[in-house]
């Protein structure tokens, strides 16, 4: 009876084991990873970050922010600034690779995460700080147009720009406090780039370069924010870049509205195929009938093609 018994307790305590055993290989436990434990990364409100960020630019160049610049506006179809990276594009941090990663540090920063909103891809976090990182120079350079652009125009619709701004950062700090998404707390070197290169200007220029700067930025991070929206498998990631793409939206047609976001300020158009070409002047217009007019012929020539 005795020996009965220790087999049985040995049989549970082995089932406990093993159960334990397939669910920490599963990694499908429902709960967030290892990983995601510890205390929440916080990061200042990017408004109260410009005051460093402006010291920072001043320090690294001497020159006054209000003198003149041979730089010119890139012509059609130039490429940012010596051939830059745009800065909705750069890496999340404005620093250099370490020296020694490894293949491991590579992967864990790929690796998708568990969360309680579901998984969390590389591309959902890289969302997260491209948005931050976007703020971070796109608030200080708004309220320096507002202050110092040509046109009237100008200062009021950069001015917007920052403001807004200012409520889509709260947002970023909230997703990514949530998340677990450590944020970037200075511009990337691009970013700073652009910000230095605008404050050089005066008069005209000076509106001319902030309105392109901003306008190719904001061209380049949109259709981004698109290929998360569709893809991602987490549902605050959902939220945040609907969010997100109304913002840049909105601040596309402000740039617009300026009337200085001509062709050097747009990213080249995407390479489509199988195109009809438009018809020519002259000819009689193309006509297209209703979609629903179409159905019948539609259905009729699906069930033609079921029955052979």
């Amino acid at each position: 009876m005795r020996r009965a018994r220790i087999a049985s307790v040995a049989t549970v305590v082995l089932s406990l084991i093993v159960l334990q055993t397939t669910t920490a290989c599963s990694g499908d436990s429902g709960k967030p990873d290892a990983a995601a434990t510890g205390p929440v990364p916080s990061a200042l409100p990017a408004e109260e970050l410009v005051p460093r960020i402006i010291a920072s630019l001043q320090g690294a160049d001497a020159a006054p922010a209000d003198s003149g610049s041979s730089a010119q506006v890139p012509q059609d179809g130039a490429t940012p600034q010596d051939g830059a990276a745009p800065a909705d594009t750069a890496a999340p941090t404005g620093g250099a690779a370490p020296a020694d990663g490894t293949a491991s540090q590579d992967a864990a920063s790929q690796a998708t995460i568990s969360t309680p909103w579901g998984p969390l891809s590389a591309a959902d976090r890289d969302l997260v700080v491209k948005v931050r990182l976007a703020g971070l120079w796109e608030i200080p350079t708004g309220r320096q147009a507002a202050r110092r652009g040509f046109r009237a125009l100008t200062r009021k619709n950069l001015g917007e720009i920052a403001r807004q701004h200012e409520r889509l950062d709260a947002e970023v700090r909230e997703v990514a406090a949530q998340l677990r998404v450590p944020l970037p707390d200075e511009p990337n070197e691009d970013q700073k780039g652009w910000m230095a290169e605008i404050s050089a200007k005066k008069g005209l220029a000076y509106d001319e370069t902030a309105v392109m700067r901003l306008r190719m930025a904001h061209g380049k991070i949109f259709p981004a924010i698109g290929a998360v929206r569709a893809s991602t498998r987490n549902t605050l990631i959902r939220g945040f870049a609907e969010s997100a793409a109304k913002f840049v939206n909105t601040h596309m047609g402000l740039l617009e509205g300026t009337g200085l976001a001509g062709d050097h300020a747009l990213p080249p158009a995407p390479t489509v195929s199988a195109v009809p070409s438009t018809v020519p002047t002259g000819q009689p217009l193309p006509s297209a009938p209703p979609a629903t007019s179409l159905l019948d012929d539609i259905e009729e020539s699906h069930h033609s093609t079921d029955s052979q």
